[in-house]
């Protein structure tokens, strides 16, 4: 089955994390090489909060999602509003 990139709906036969993406997009994202990952990860100050890097990016993606939802619900909630208004 051909996939559409995610971003530019060009063809492409493979997923990043479960999303299509095509090269051109994968290289726009500007992903961390590893030695800037492993350099962050020593370079990382703990806090009260987290104990290590590894749960804070976890966190970071935990609150994204949780941010993706709400305005997601609020969006479908008003086409739903136009939909019954009319």
């Amino acid at each position: 089955m051909i996939m559409k990139c995610f971003n530019c709906a060009s063809d492409v036969g493979s997923l990043l994390y479960g999303i299509p993406i095509c090269n051109s997009c994968k290289s726009d994202l500007r992903l961390f090489t590893d030695d800037t990952i492993i350099r962050q990860e020593k370079e990382y100050k703990g806090s009260d909060k987290y104990a290590s890097y590894q749960d804070e990016v976890s966190d970071r993606l935990k609150l994204l999602e949780m941010d993706y939802l709400k305005k997601r619900i609020k969006l479908l909630h008003i086409l739903d509003r136009l939909d019954n208004l009319k």
